[in-house]
């Protein structure tokens, strides 16, 4: 499943199929002018593979903290590599099965649902040009929000509109609470904030959608569909996306971990079926592997065929790039360059495990990986790569062009503040971007480097507005506005854009005026307290009224601040939980404290002619009473802008 608070924010892309930049590794790296040790297309045989995979899993269990995870390599023709490693529970102890064990597959459940539309508009029965609403119940029609009409193929193509949202509905631990996905789409619709076409922008929503639609058309449950359509032809047993209904029925998946003070603890069961189209999919690797050689046969495994060639060839075309450098969405599945090779792949995450699934049609060649530790996510992310590298001398990237020598000079442009436009814009969520969501980009000699949360990516000139990181060979692709400025920046997996902000709207701004705001309250309260220290007869008679107004005020900001810091601190203490946990009891108490203490400016605001009149007041003490009063209205402003103030906690509230 399928967005950057640190912890918080990466609660809220749980269902990311991708990072805008490329970790550093944690597997070693393959150079890109080492000798090949492929002397043929098949390249090393199957030992030494699986020596390389084994040794790779030794090394990245070890370092990441992962307790178990599966991987399986494939051909066309045979499984090469079927291997589970480490633990899929401890009490009682159970190790990794890769023909039995159950790992959530997270947003590779979104490849299945894709399939399934396809299959209905090979059949004739879904429209991929219609307009979504032909196929959905009132409840869940899309209003216009004056915005042009949403087409089936959007929702495959992430390109409908939507914002993002995950804070307290992606995901439950009670089963009792869970939704229907079509009382969970009418209930947690986000808003359309762009016209559709207008850019590829990873959307889970999206995908519930699509599944609703194939669910309306063919007159049954989504899951039991799919499970007929794909799960059944393929001999892909164990895959489900039901999730259990009793304890017992629970022993066949892993558990979820996550690594603490040198122990596996295991976490409550993460319900998905209420999104199930986008992410409540389970597999093993032995059925991925299947899933992954059908891939490589163009829709056939073993004389069956779910989908026809034409239609599957249709599949595997490139609908949409954000930029023609970078990655694409070919009908749900994204396309990366791999060396010479472009790939069909989907990665998905929940709270504890992370999948990935990458193939090379041209190369016949196919990769799953998934791991059940909340730590997991970058082994995930890497291993098929280095795979497929050590397969592939071809798959491998070519050495970075040299860094310009006249780019210093030019570069100013880029430098600035960016924002994904895979974020939310409409309720309390949008403040998760303020600590870890922005990405900086600044000039380093005659490179690029890119701060985000986790890394910093140093990036060279490839071409005009192209730049490829000097680390993984990713490319991502800036964007020139009509007035010659930079406006944004195509990301490298193709999933999303993200968007040059100005001043008002940079994180550190608000973060900087919150700093303000403590400052100047602090100050307003030690000069009433200095003022009440003076003699009788220095005492300000008149003004008292609006003087203590504004005293109260300022006291009320600092307490808000303090339940607000509060209520953050516990979030981030929740970690990945954060996403079932929202809103938290702190977060309600303090966002009823900010409201308060905003209504109290605004009469504060109201008595600024009061308090220019009052007798006895120095101009000074005007001045400084007007000012205090207009910080007080800048956060408001800012605080609606960010949505702390006046908004939703929770989508669908």
């Amino acid at each position: 499943m399928s967005t950057r608070f640190a912890v918080l924010g990466a609660g809220l892309l749980l269902a990311l199929t991708a990072m805008a930049q490329a970790p550093e590794s944690i597997l070693p790296p393959l150079e890109a002018g080492e000798p090949s040790a492929v002397t043929g297309p098949v390249g090393p045989g199957d030992a030494e593979l699986a020596a390389f995979v084994d040794g790779a899993m030794a090394t990245a269990l070890e370092d990441e903290g992962i307790a178990g995870a599966v991987v399986a390599v494939v051909d066309r023709s045979r499984t090469r590599l079927l291997r589970g490693y480490g633990h899929a529970g401890f009490a009682p102890a159970r190790t990794v099965d890769p023909e039995t064990t159950l790992f959530r597959l997270g947003s590779v459940s979104k490849t299945f649902t894709y399939l399934a539309a396809m299959q209905l508009a090979e059949q004739g029965r879904l429209d991929l040009q219609a307009e979504v609403n032909r196929y959905l119940p009132a409840a869940l029609q899309l209003p216009d929000e004056g915005w042009p009409a949403v087409r089936v193929h959007h929702l495959l193509t992430h390109t409908a509109g939507f914002e993002d949202s995950a804070l307290g509905h992606l995901f439950r631990f009670d089963a009792e609470h869970a939704r229907s996905l079509e009382n969970y789409l009418a209930t947690y619709r986000p808003r359309r904030v762009r016209a559709p076409g207008q850019a590829a922008v990873y959307s889970n929503y999206s995908v519930g959608l699509l599944g609703a639609i194939v669910a309306r058309v063919v007159a049954k449950p989504f899951e039991a569909h799919v499970a007929a359509s794909l799960f059944v032809p393929l001999g892909m047993q164990a895959t489900r996306f039901s999730e259990p209904a009793t304890e017992a029925e629970a022993g066949a998946w892993s558990q979820g971990f996550v690594r603490r003070n040198g122990h596996h603890l295991a976490q409550p069961f993460e319900i998905i079926a209420p999104l199930a189209p986008a992410g409540s999919a389970s597999s093993t690797g032995a059925d991925m592997a299947r899933y992954l050689r059908m891939l490589l046969g163009g829709g056939e495994l073993d004389g069956v065929r779910v989908l026809g060639a034409a239609t599957f060839a249709e599949l595997s075309g490139v609908d949409v790039r954000n930029a023609d450098a970078v990655g694409g969405i070919a009908n749900g599945f994204f396309r990366e360059r791999h060396g010479r090779h472009e790939s069909l792949e989907h990665g998905g995450a929940t709270l504890w495990f992370h999948s990935n699934l990458v193939v090379l049609p041209d190369a016949g060649l196919g990769v799953f990986v998934s791991t059940n530790t909340a730590s997991g996510r970058r082994l995930a992310r890497e291993l098929p790569r280095h795979i497929l590298e050590f397969l592939l001398a071809d798959a491998r990237p070519s050495p970075p062009p040299a860094e310009p020598s006249d780019f210093a000079g030019r570069a100013t442009g880029f430098v600035g503040t960016y924002l994904s436009a895979r974020r939310n814009f409409s309720t309390f969520e949008k403040m998760a971007v303020l600590l870890d969501g922005a990405m900086s980009v600044r000039v380093d000699g005659n490179a690029l480097v890119i701060d985000g949360a986790a890394a910093s990516t140093r990036y060279v000139e490839e071409s005009p507005l192209v730049f490829r990181a000097v680390d993984s060979g990713q490319r991502i692709a800036f964007q020139r506005m009509a007035d010659g400025s930079i406006g944004g920046y195509a990301g490298s997996y193709g999933h999303t854009v993200f968007e040059r902000v100005g001043f008002i709207d940079k994180p550190s701004t608000f973060l900087a005026a919150l700093g303000v705001l403590a400052l100047t309250a602090l100050g307003v309260l030690l000069c009433a307290w200095r003022r009440g220290a003076l003699p009788e007869r220095a005492r300000i008679r008149d003004g008292r009224a609006v003087a203590f107004v504004l005293i109260a005020t300022a006291a009320g900001w600092l307490i808000a601040l303090v339940l607000l810091a509060a209520a953050v601190a516990g979030m981030l203490a929740a970690g990945g939980e954060i996403v079932v946990r929202h809103p938290t009891p702190a977060l309600g108490v303090a966002s009823i404290a900010l409201h308060i203490v905003a209504v109290m400016s605004l009469f504060c605001a109201l008595a600024v002619p009061a308090a220019w009149r009052a007798r006895g007041w120095s101009a000074g003490r005007r001045l400084r009473h007007v000012f205090v009063v207009l910080v007080f209205l800048g956060v408001i402003a800012l605080g609606l802008r960010w949505k702390l103030l006046f908004a939703p906690l929770l989508l669908g509230e």
